[in-house]
């Protein structure tokens, strides 16, 4: 390199570092507080979100349980839902 590369070379970093704010001791700190912010933000819209779609799907549940016909829905037919309800009649999960 010669000498009049190497000068114009070091003028350009001189000046270059001369524009640098001096602020730049602080600047870590503000950086660091302003990513802390964006994953905050981040992370609570992340729970309202699961939030919403837990409301929606609960929200969903209830009215297909609310509109279902309980003709269609049993869990003992004829004999057995009858002899259950009488006063000898053995527990529901027992074998007869």
């Amino acid at each position: 390199m010669s000498a009049g590369t190497e000068k114009l070379l070091r003028s350009t970093l001189e000046s270059l570092a001369a524009s640098v704010p001096d602020g730049s001791t602080n600047s870590y700190r503000k950086e660091q507080a302003r990513w802390r912010r964006r994953e905050y933000r981040r992370r609570c819209i992340v729970a309202l979100l699961v939030l919403l779609i837990v409301a929606i799907v609960c929200a969903i549940g209830l009215m297909t349980l609310s509109h279902a016909s309980p003709e269609t829905h049993v869990i003992f037919n004829g004999a057995e839902a009858r002899s259950s309800t009488s006063p000898g009649a053995p527990p529901l999960g027992s074998e007869v």
